[in-house]
């Protein structure tokens, strides 16, 4: 998949658009609101949130798996002098920071890749382990009101083959069990259309352990 998305990012780096994405203009006012200074972004593209995030004060970390994504992040954020670090990386495998250094995540519809439950829930642990205590969580997925949820190819339950990509699609309920089952408290859920997907739009903070 890293190949797919190195190919995207080479013939048009700016895949995404050059504006950050509503879902990082919410999530930055509720970042100010918290006393957020340092984010780790899953998935970060080709780093139009991560710059915006940067732009504004907060100092980020930013992971992908596309070595062209990650080249041209730290391209801009060289040209703006902006406090981003960016590392090509595998969110499968455990996260390359030490416990408790984050004062929140962020990813945009990362999750909707193709991971599997045990992996989706990998995920949530090690975001868990590197947020300080009452760190915050902020992801987007694609759910079931989705234009595209049931089209292509049916590839397991709740993921879809469409055009080469293979997507899954969230219930609130899935978002709900997978938040509480890995130590996270839901602070709010949105619904939003983003052209040309409907997302579910998500808050959560580290819950402390019993």
């Amino acid at each position: 998949m890293s190949e797919v998305w190195d190919w995207v990012y080479q013939s048009d780096n700016t895949f995404f658009g050059e504006e950050p994405s509503s879902f990082a203009t919410l999530c930055l006012n509720h970042m100010k609101s918290n006393n957020v200074k340092k984010v780790l972004e899953i998935g970060a593209g080709h780093g139009r949130d991560t710059l915006f995030f940067a732009s504004n004060g907060l100092e980020v970390e930013a992971l992908d798996y596309s070595s062209i994504g990650i080249e041209i992040i730290n391209k801009k954020a060289h040209e703006n002098k902006l406090p981003v670090n960016s590392q090509l990386y595998d969110v499968k495998k455990p996260l390359p920071f030490k416990d408790a250094c984050f004062d929140a995540a962020y990813s945009h519809m990362l999750l909707n890749m193709r991971f599997s439950q045990a992996e989706l829930h990998s995920v949530f642990s090690e975001i868990r382990r590197v947020l300080r205590p009452n760190g915050l969580n902020y992801f987007s997925v694609r759910n079931h009101n989705d234009q595209f949820y049931g089209a292509g190819v049916k590839v397991e339950d709740g993921v879809y083959d469409i055009n080469g990509f293979e997507v899954r699609f969230f219930s609130e309920k899935e978002i709900l069990d997978l938040i509480a089952k890995e130590g996270f408290n839901m602070l709010w859920i949105r619904e939003e259309y983003e052209e040309p997907v409907t997302l579910y739009l998500v808050a959560a903070i580290k819950l402390k352990k019993n």
